[in-house]
Parts: structure tokens; sequence; C-alpha cells
């Protein structure tokens, strides 16, 4: 696979796991510091977890971007498991913090993968969404680690620091 390729679909990676955080964010709010509730609306109708989705697409992201395509779905499997457990654990939580709607909510949607159906009016964006966008740029850190890794590994950078090393140690 090409590097254009490999980058190419771990790019669009990323930014689809970060626009589903960010999304996600704007409704339940959690690194936002407000009042934390059981949110059923947003990407919350369509699944419990979408935080959890969207970590999966970027920890996948970061196999395409270290040009490792064949990792990809191990990782994947990996984070998917691992949030299946954390998963569990959250949704007993939220059916003792919440009780009957809670558990209401853990019954009619589905953990994973939506059931595209019943669903009420979507939207994509509200008046949290700027705190939200803030609260998830960390995110775009997989991407600047891959990148400098790259730089410095590419023809350019081995030359100006084979230059830089024969000006300082000679």
């Amino acid at each position: 696979m090409s590097l254009a390729v490999s980058w190419g679909i771990g790019l669009a990676l990323l930014l689809a796991g970060m626009a589903l955080r960010i999304w996600a964010q704007s409704y339940i709010h959690h690194r936002l510091k407000m009042q934390l509730a059981l949110t059923t609306s947003g990407p919350y109708q369509l699944v419990r977890n979408p935080l959890y989705i969207g970590n999966i697409l970027i920890c996948t992201s970061a196999m395409f971007f270290a040009k490792l395509p064949s990792a990809a779905p191990f990782i994947f499997a990996w984070c998917f498991a691992v949030y299946s457990i954390v998963a569990r654990y959250e949704e007993g939580w939220l059916a003792e913090l919440y009780g009957p709607p809670a558990e209401r909510y853990l019954q009619e949607v589905p953990r994973w993968f939506p059931r595209l159906g019943r669903l009420g009016r979507i939207s994509f964006w509200n008046q949290f969404s700027p705190m939200a966008v803030r609260a998830e740029l960390h995110c775009l850190l997989i991407g600047l680690i891959f990148g400098i890794k790259g730089l410095a590994a590419s023809p350019a950078a081995q030359v100006t620091l084979t230059g830089l090393r024969a000006r300082l140690f000679s």
C-alpha cells in the first residue's frame, strides 16, 4: 500500500472518529464541565457508545499512519473487546444512577450497531458543539505524532540532519 493511500485512509478514519467524538461530546457534555444527565439524543439515539466508536476509529487510523494497515483489524478487534467490557460496566452504573429511564434506553438502543428504522430527528450541531470541538482537539495529536515521524524519516530531513551533524560535530 502506498504512503499516500495509507495516509489517506488514516486521515479519513481520524477525521471520522473526531467528528463522531465531537458530535457525541456536544450531547453528553463529558469534558465540558457541565451537569451530567442521561443522554438519549443526537448520536446516543443511534448507539449507546458513540465516543468509544470514535476512539476505535482513531486508534485504527494510527495503524494506517504507521504504515501498518495489516495490524488495523487486530487493533479494531482489541479496542472493540476492551470497550465492550467497559461499556457493560458503565451500563450497570447508568441503570443504578438513572433507574427505569436508563433501563428502557439500554433495551431500546443498540450498543454498537445502529438500527435506523425508528429514529427521531437527528441534529449534528447544537449550542455545545463549539465547546465540544475545543474539548476534542487533542485527538489531532495522533496525526501530528505520525506526521512528525514521517517528516523526520523523509529524504529532505535526512539531508538536513546530516548537514547539521557535520556542522555541529566536525
